[in-house]
């Protein structure tokens, strides 16, 4: 059994609202002696009294006053204290997401990017006639920005992937910006580490279908976001952040201390191993261990930065037990071969195996089955030149329907 509820919060923001958006001072400017009683009936709900119903219910459940707080001690979003909400990424003014590796707080607890659903779900609220972004129907499932989100989802697609061909494209690419962006703030929160000591993205689930911050949409389907999560929050694994022209790698280590190898690569996108490197290391305890930051003069030492690519891996007993593939300019200016993938469909046992083979570095590789009901054992994958991944498939389906309905994108076809 796992524990569904691991901390009871009192509310979400109010604290905030009243000391940091301006509630608070208009009262107080309204009615001194009014706003006196409003925050002093907030202390006693929030401060005392669900404190007191938590200590004497919960069976030693913590209890946090308001999210983002310092308990009700002073400024309540703050970084250097308690819990921080964090919303200029993705909220205004919209910084790229780089940004998010400049804000390190002690326990990022709310942060995030929004990604459309699956077409299967599309499907569920709107025709393929309908599946338009400025459609009526595709704007009233998009409450951000009173149904002008997709515009702000344009705008950090734009920024590194380029412009959607279509609608599938453009659902596509979203659910690899929000991978992406969420991967690069999860993992600078857990590098920075023991600083920065939690990372809660916003949000796991949905309450209908339509566009949103979630990893899970509403019928269940996964986001590729969440497949990400699995690998970014696993209790070991490697973290590489580029920014500003340089690559900050750091092993990530939730467990005891651990003997590993670690692996430099620097590869051109149809394979030529340009630069080679590795090294044993012995991994903290619950902790982060420094590999290095890499300047990009340095690992491209005159390549072509838009067909190089720089591939880090973490390898247990011999096997690559996690990898990051950082590229040197954006996705939409990268230089990538296509139709290099090769996919097979058979039958294994009690499920199927999808065999994937790569003839170059293929990116973002997206496999979907529509609106079939199986589960894929991974998904958004990264192939080096040359590799060879088998997927599990499973489900109540026959192998030629499986067949029929598979469909793979990546960003190697745009």
């Amino acid at each position: 059994h796992h524990p569904s509820i691991v901390l009871w919060c009192g509310n979400n923001e109010e604290e905030t609202a009243w000391k940091d958006w301006g509630h608070g001072r208009d009262l107080k400017a309204a009615d001194p002696a009014f706003a006196a009683k409003v925050w002093q009936g907030y202390v006693d709900l929030f401060g005392n009294d669900l404190r007191q119903v938590v200590g004497e219910e919960a069976l030693g459940v913590p209890y946090w006053s308001s999210s983002p707080s310092n308990d009700l001690d002073e400024k309540a979003n703050d970084s250097t204290r308690g819990d921080k909400h964090y919303w200029q990424v993705w909220g205004n003014p919209a910084l790229p997401v780089q940004a998010y590796l400049r804000e390190t707080p002690r326990f990022m607890s709310e942060y995030g990017l929004q990604a459309w659903p699956s077409v299967a779900t599309v499907d569920q609220i709107a025709t393929r006639a309908e599946q338009r972004i400025d459609s009526p129907v595709i704007r009233a499932h998009q409450k951000f920005m009173a149904g002008e989100g997709n515009s702000r989802l344009l705008h950090y697609i734009e920024l590194r992937y380029g412009t959607p061909k279509d609608f599938e494209d453009f659902v596509y690419l979203s659910q690899v910006m929000q991978a992406d962006g969420i991967a690069l703030a999860a993992l600078h929160h857990r590098a920075s580490r023991p600083y920065t000591m939690g990372s809660l993205y916003w949000q796991l689930n949905d309450v209908w279908p339509g566009a949103s911050w979630s990893s899970v949409d509403y019928f269940g389907r996964w986001k590729a976001l969440h497949f990400a999560a699995r690998r970014f929050f696993a209790p070991v694994t490697v973290a590489v952040l580029r920014d500003e022209g340089s690559t900050r790698v750091r092993l990530l280590n939730d467990g005891a201390a651990l003997d590993a190898r670690w692996r430099l690569q620097v590869l051109d996108v149809d394979g030529k191993v340009l630069r080679r490197r590795e090294q044993a290391v012995t991994l903290k305890a619950e902790g982060v261990t420094s590999i290095g930051d890499f300047r990009d003069a340095e690992l491209l030492a005159g390549a072509d930065p838009k067909r190089t690519v720089a591939v880090f891996e973490l390898l247990q007993d011999g096997k690559v037990s996690a990898r990051q593939v950082v590229g040197f300019v954006e996705a939409k200016d990268q230089v990538l071969p296509r139709q290099k993938l090769k996919a097979t469909l058979s039958t294994e046992g009690d499920h199927y195996r999808l065999r994937l083979e790569s003839a170059a570095y293929v990116r973002a590789t997206w496999i979907d089955f529509g609106a079939l009901d199986v589960q894929v054992e991974d998904n958004l994958l990264d192939l080096l030149p040359g590799e060879t991944r088998d997927i599990a498939v499973r489900g109540p389906v026959d192998l030629t329907t499986l067949r029929e309905a598979m469909k793979l994108k990546t960003l190697n076809d745009r």
